[in-house]
């Protein structure tokens, strides 16, 4: 049992670490597109089993690389992918990381102005294609510049890693293109602070206030607006004819019908692991109230106490299948806070305990394999 507990136990460490419930609401249902995650292969260094693990619990399929992921999910995968890599700053890291070729029409926008100006305006009408909800404003006081990023609904402290990372991955972007030397005179936030401020103001060069606006704002000299850069250029009518496309597939996403229970099947398995599948905090995951999930199950003919059943029932028998563990190990695994349970439900399901079923399907096995 011991060798079992220990193969998992990364999992169980972060799920335990993982706190959902400020951080995943209702009003983070909005769509974004999964290239938002696109950096973290190599932060993993592209180890694949504790990022597949952080993308099932948000109810995703780790090979996913592209298509409409909800607000909620992109968060959900994040702040667990902090966790298990335990990085201090991880939102800094990861706009470092970030390649603005990498997210598609966005990136393309961000790239594709004579003038700073240019390219922050482009940014603004680019970014309904890639994120809903989400609206960045560039506007002029004087000989102040600031660009200004709103996520629309909910607690700004839910989505502060967002905030975070999107002002620094727009400071990144800005420096490509006026010069890695480039730096804003401030920036703001609307959520609470980290537990340490200084990582921010040696990222951004410039001092750093949270709980000080309503949106994230980055501001700079106007003069620098109207500066020539280092940008691409691009077929601008074709460009604008992407974005149009891309805000009507933005508008037209839901998480409904398959995808639906296919996400509630992801984060069911990666609940089990902890001992506890809760179905207010696997709604909280999707960007849902609890009620309008069982609302939108109900309507496939399901729930999501029958889909955490179906899961049990089929990964009992995969697991029954290892001579190496015990029934009470497969309890574990399962979720079970008692072995007495997990028999009493596989009896149920299978008309034999679980004992008597491992024993007769190895004894199968050896005889006709």
């Amino acid at each position: 049992m011991e060798r079992f507990l220990q193969s998992f136990s990364w999992r169980i460490q972060a799920q335990n670490q993982l706190i959902i419930g400020a951080v995943l609401e209702m009003s983070h249902r909005s769509p974004v597109r999964v290239s938002i995650l696109h950096m973290l292969p190599q932060l993993f260094d592209q180890r694949e089993g504790p990022l597949a693990a952080a993308y099932q619990r948000a109810g995703l399929d780790y090979s996913l690389s592209n298509g409409i992921i909800t607000r909620a999910q992109a968060l959900t995968v994040f702040n667990y992918s902090a966790r298990l890599l335990g990085v201090d700053a991880f939102s800094l890291t990861c706009a470092s990381a970030a390649d603005p070729a990498r997210l598609g029409l966005l990136g393309l926008a961000l790239t594709s102005g004579l003038t700073l100006r240019q390219c922050l305006q482009n940014l603004s009408r680019a970014l309904p294609a890639f994120e809903a909800g989400a609206t960045t404003i560039l506007s002029v006081r004087g000989d102040e510049a600031s660009l200004s990023h709103h996520l629309s609904g909910g607690d700004p402290n839910a989505a502060g890693f967002l905030y975070e990372g999107v002002a620094a991955f727009l400071v990144q972007a800005i420096r490509r293109l006026m010069g890695p030397g480039w730096r804003p005179t401030l920036v703001l936030f609307p959520h609470r602070p980290p537990p340490r401020v200084q990582p921010f103001e040696e990222f951004f060069g410039a001092p750093v206030r949270f709980e000080a606006a309503q949106t994230s704002i980055i501001r700079f000299p106007a003069a620098q607006l109207d500066k020539r850069v280092s940008s691409l250029q691009s077929n601008e009518a074709l460009m604008w004819e992407q974005l149009q496309l891309g805000v009507r597939e933005m508008a037209s996403f839901e998480l409904a019908g398959e995808l639906l229970v296919g996400s509630c099947e992801n984060i069911i398995d990666c609940m089990m692991m902890s001992g506890k599948v809760s179905l207010p905090a696997a709604a909280r995951t999707l960007g849902l109230s609890a009620r309008s999930m069982q609302r939108q199950l109900s309507a496939l003919e399901t729930s999501f106490e029958e889909l955490t059943e179906r899961r049990r029932r089929q990964k009992a028998v995969e697991l029954l299948g290892n001579p190496n563990l015990r029934v009470a190990e497969v309890a574990i695994a399962l979720g079970y806070s008692d072995s007495a349970h997990f028999i009493r439900a596989f009896r149920r399901w299978y008309g034999e305990p679980p004992a008597q079923f491992s024993l007769r399907s190895r004894m199968s096995a050896r005889f006709f394999g």
